[in-house]
């Protein structure tokens, strides 16, 4: 009898634990999260910076090279800017069960997101290849937030109520207008010209690497504004196109130098083909030298 009772109550105790009540390992499988891995599509709902940029990257048209898989890592964030290193991996291994893994650089890119730009900057960092990319991703992911970039309020452009020099230009009427003999109705009219100051707003834009006597600004190219820096203070006058873009310097040239020695001038047309003569001195015949042309990324070509 005694048997039967804990028998029973044995079985009583068994059959009143729900197996549902213990959820410790439903809930830890719950917590888990599958890890982001760069050059994958994202998987969870929690985006981390670099999983952003590399949706940027994806959806720019930055030439993979047919690499149907590639990563991106965020080598530096500096002013509000991120550089980033873009790469696939190589096996070299000629042992199928050790693995020995390369990396290979496909880009190195500058991402501003204060002013939604990307740039190829792999050839020539001074002179960066402009790249589209889908500019809702920053906005929808949250991304300055998550980046810990500083979402800085655009400025009122100081490029407004400019005057523009009128093109095609001659350097020789420029010359004679704006330097030697100098013609300052002429000069106003056709060849409107700033004065460079230090730390004010252009100064500032084009950077620590120029300090012209003066600048001239030509008539915009699509979204490009060429100008012309002047350096006529010293013996030696000399001449820079730059190109600017987002308030930054994207590409440069050299266009006119008079040292002493030989004269080299330019002259602009209408549709921006930039033509270059040299000459021994002031009473030599120019001979044409060199052309270029601005390409849609802004950058100066030369014309072969």
């Amino acid at each position: 009898m005694k048997n039967i009772f804990l028998l029973l109550s044995f079985f009583i105790l068994f059959s009143c634990k729900n197996p549902q009540n213990d959820s410790s390992k439903i809930e830890d499988n719950k917590s888990l999260e599958i890890p982001k891995t760069k050059g994958l599509e994202i998987e969870t709902s929690k985006l981390t910076c670099e999983a952003v940029i590399y949706k940027i990257i994806k959806s720019s048209n930055l030439d993979t090279k047919n690499q149907k898989t590639f990563f991106t890592q965020i080598d530096r964030i500096e002013n509000n800017k991120i550089t980033i290193h873009v790469y696939f991996e190589n096996n070299l291994s000629d042992n199928p069960k050790v693995k020995q893994m390369v990396e290979s650089t496909l880009a190195w890119l500058e991402l501003d997101p204060n002013e939604s730009t990307l740039y190829n900057t792999t050839a020539d960092p001074d002179n960066p290849i402009r790249l589209n990319f889908d500019k809702t991703i920053l906005e929808s992911n949250n991304f300055f937030e998550i980046c810990g970039i500083v979402k800085s309020l655009k400025s009122k452009s100081f490029e407004k109520n400019i005057n523009y020099t009128t093109l095609p230009i001659d350097f020789d009427d420029y010359y004679s207008a704006c330097v030697n003999p100098y013609d300052s109705i002429i000069c106003n009219k056709k060849y409107p010209k700033y004065f460079y100051k230090e730390n004010d707003d252009f100064a500032k834009l084009i950077g620590k690497n120029y300090h012209p006597t003066d600048y001239m600004y030509l008539p915009k190219l699509k979204d490009f504004q060429p100008v012309i820096l002047c350096y006529t203070e010293t013996d030696t006058e000399s001449y820079d196109l730059i190109i600017l873009n987002n308030n930054r310097v994207i590409s440069t040239l050299e266009i006119g130098i008079m040292d002493g020695q030989s004269i080299t001038q330019f002259n602009v047309s209408k549709d921006y083909i930039i033509t270059l003569f040299k000459r021994k001195n002031s009473e030599e015949k120019n001979k044409k030298w060199k052309s270029y042309k601005i390409n849609e990324n802004g950058i100066i070509l030369e014309l072969k």
